[in-house]
């Protein structure tokens, strides 16, 4: 987990899963029972991850 806790740098989705502890985005996903391949799923994944404070597109 980032020690300075600005995660604001990490852009991408895999980094920021694997800062919160995940092995990878799609761990991520499942952690919260979304699926990879539901694009609603995806983009809430993200959103999940913009809410902790993730700079992510």
């Amino acid at each position: 987990m980032s020690a300075t806790g600005d995660k604001s740098h990490i852009k991408n989705a895999n980094a920021a899963a694997k800062d919160a502890g995940h092995n990878n985005f799609s761990a991520f996903l499942l952690s919260y029972g979304l699926k990879i391949w539901n694009e609603e799923d995806f983009e809430e994944g993200k959103a999940i991850l913009r809410g902790m404070g993730y700079n992510i597109n």
